[in-house]
């Protein structure tokens, strides 16, 4: 992998950087004694669906991408096209541009895509993952029309001292190593991460594309080299003040194998991709006895490119694309909360945010103008109703967009019982990414916001059996009609370009169990979760030609996880599953290839012994994934590895 020298000396500096950090204080948090949760968190008491995923899920893929988190502990889809390759999740029968992530509360999808890719995401640079579904997104950004993600860390100001390395060697000469130093004091913090991971990614796979057998084959230009780091800073300069300063530096290599199809054309087919972004945020948090104040300035930096060179079985040139893209992001954003009364909380935001991309692929460099404010009322009434709303606005460029509003009810009917209902209404617009309008050939400036108008009515219950087992149950119904839909069409010059012609209405169901305990001198913890989506077009045309009747490409039906997980004394075991339906590949059944992809069921087992020497504490993991050496393609024609391992090691000091 090769740097520059400035982004040496870059990681030199926060290299010697160690002081102690403290996460962001906000006025309605408390800072209370490390606690292992176990189960997915889910807030009772919330208007609307948030959840968190839980400590179990963290240690169980600490080396793994957020993508790989999200994909074996939650019911979100996530559209993968391999280790190591490009990765994209979408919520409630929505598209990947329509889920937006958060980190440290400023966006960080692509403003040329859109979307972000979750394969470049690192599980152990955060500390808390929590999912807005739905409306709930709106208390926090606009335009995730199915929900957000929101990633961020925590400094807990102490006088401490840990260093944690977790390595790990897997099939495939796959290496995972990440390290994280903390140190501190009541009032510095420092908090340094450290990543990389490298694999050949050449496992055996059957290429079902081949006629007029399958044949069996190995992977090839499937390598991937990503490393990183994380520094964060942190100083309490009075008992209410803390300033915080938080870089994440971020190089990725990947090359990308071809699909099963022209696997035998020859041609000796080149495509990679190479990324360097650096993520940059300043914070100023102010507490007072009523009122908290947040402010804060980001400043993001990022470089793509990507190349593809394909040839025929002559070796004439088919496809030359060499694509190089500089984005530029400068935010700045301030938010209020505030509590006048006892069970009225109110909020305030607004973030400023500016955008540059500079690309091959525009006629000429564009930027965009972005500001976002949002006010929110919260209100306890008579100890088992409250009330939620939201109002949230935006102006794009000197384009003023319409009020977006959320209004939700939360009301417990039982006094003496953990039992809630729960009902949210909004209406949310997400406008065009840069490549939508600016692309070259193909963009469209005449483009529309997409707008959304979503339900969703819920209940969740929690029985305390008795002080050593619990039980929850969640369920949600939701429905959301959006139009303005865009999506690229072949055109008349033989190049694709967007339009705001689709009327797509989704509904589903989600439920959720959860039950953990002890039996005698064993700790378990089981949870599921299954998701029912149905997401089709919806305009009149789409009726008459019964389009209407046919889930959208790439989203499945049925999707489910799941895990038991078990402990006694030093010995843990925990069997994971995850469950994806069918997929539609296409909304035209007369194609040459089957137009819909098959379910398939993952299993993944692991075993660990914790033990310690002396000040050391070590776990030692043993991992096997696809426990059942399923053959599956989650994209067509996308070649996935079947069982495969991995040996773990953590220390703790």
């Amino acid at each position: 992998m090769v740097f520059s020298n400035k982004y040496l000396f870059l990681i030199s500096v926060f290299s010697i950087l160690t002081f102690n950090l403290y996460g962001q204080f906000c006025y309605d948090t408390l800072q209370l004694k490390e606690l292992e949760i176990i189960a997915n968190q889910h807030d009772l008491f919330s208007v609307t669906k948030k959840t968190s995923i839980d400590t179990i899920a963290r240690k169980e893929l600490g080396l793994t991408n957020i993508g790989e988190l999200l994909s074996a502990y939650t019911p979100v889809f996530v559209k993968s096209y391999g280790k190591g390759s490009l990765s994209t999740v979408s919520f409630r029968g929505t598209g990947a541009s329509h889920t937006k992530v958060l980190w440290e509360g400023f966006d960080i999808n692509s403003p040329m895509l859109g979307q972000t890719d979750f394969s470049l995401l690192p599980g152990s640079f955060f500390d808390e993952i929590e999912l807005h579904y739905g409306g709930s997104s709106l208390t926090e950004t606009s335009g995730a029309l199915g929900g957000s993600i929101n990633l961020s860390s925590g400094y807990p100001f102490k006088s401490d001292f840990g260093v944690n390395i977790n390595q790990s060697v897997g099939s495939f000469n796959t290496f995972q190593t990440a390290i994280n130093v903390k140190t501190g004091s009541n009032k510095l913090f420092s908090d340094t991460r450290f990543f990389r991971q490298s694999s050949d990614n050449d496992f055996p796979y059957l290429n079902t594309a081949i006629l007029p057998e399958s044949q069996e084959m190995k992977q090839t230009n499937a390598d991937f080299r990503n490393i990183g780091f994380t520094q964060q800073l942190a100083y309490k300069f009075k008992n209410n003040q803390t300033i915080s300063f938080i870089t994440w530096n971020q190089w990725n290599e990947r090359n990308i194998p071809a699909i099963m199809t022209n696997i035998d054309k020859g041609g000796n087919q080149d495509e990679h991709q190479n990324d360097f972004y650096s993520r940059n945020v300043l914070k100023w948090n102010i507490i007072n006895p009523v009122t908290s104040w947040d402010i804060k300035t980001a400043y993001f930096h990022e470089n793509l490119e990507y190349y593809l060179h394909s040839q025929n079985s002559l070796e004439d040139t088919i496809t030359l694309i060499d694509s190089r893209n500089k984005m530029e992001n400068v935010s700045l954003a301030g938010k209020l909360i505030a509590e006048p009364d006892k069970g009225l909380l109110i909020t305030g935001d607004v973030k400023a945010v500016y955008q540059k991309v500079i690309s091959n692929n525009y006629v000429e460099t564009k930027d965009r103008k972005l500001l976002n404010a949002s006010v929110g009322i919260k209100k306890d009434i008579l100890n088992n109703l409250s009330v939620e709303a939201v109002v949230r606005s935006e102006i794009s460029d000197v384009t003023v967009i319409q009020m977006m509003p959320m209004l939700g009810v939360n009301f417990k009917p039982v006094k003496n019982q953990d039992f809630h209902f729960r009902f949210v209404i909004s209406r949310n617009q997400n406008i065009p990414s840069l490549n939508d309008l600016y692309w070259y050939p193909g963009g469209n400036e005449n483009l529309e916001p997409e707008i959304s108008i979503d339900t969703e009515a819920g209940a969740d219950y929690l029985l305390m059996i008795n002080n050593q087992q619990s039980l929850s149950f969640s369920v949600s119904a939701y429905s959301s009609w959006v139009r303005n839909w865009i999506i690229w069409l072949p055109g008349d010059y033989r190049y694709w370009s967007p339009e705001n012609i689709a009327k797509v209405y989704a509904r589903g169901l989600e439920l959720s169990l959860k039950t953990s305990g002890t039996f005698g001198k064993v700790v378990y913890n089981i949870f599921c979760e299954y998701a029912y989506t149905l997401s089709t077009y919806n305009s009149d045309e789409d009726k008459k030609s019964g389009l209407s009747e046919t889930q959208l490409i790439y989203i499945p039906k049925h999707t489910a996880v799941g895990y038991l997980n078990f402990k006694y004394h030093r010995i843990q075991t925990t069997w994971s599953l995850s469950y994806t339906g069918a997929r539609n590949t296409s909304m035209n059944s007369d194609t040459k290839y089957s137009n819909q992809l098959p379910a398939y069921m993952l299993n993944d087992l692991s075993a660990s012994y914790g033990f310690k020497m002396k000040k050391l504490d070590l776990d030692l993991k043993f991992k096997i994934y696809n426990l059942f050496n399923i053959d599956y393609q989650a994209i067509l024609w996308r070649a996935m590895p079947g069982r495969n391992y991995e040996l773990q090691l953590k220390f703790k000091l």
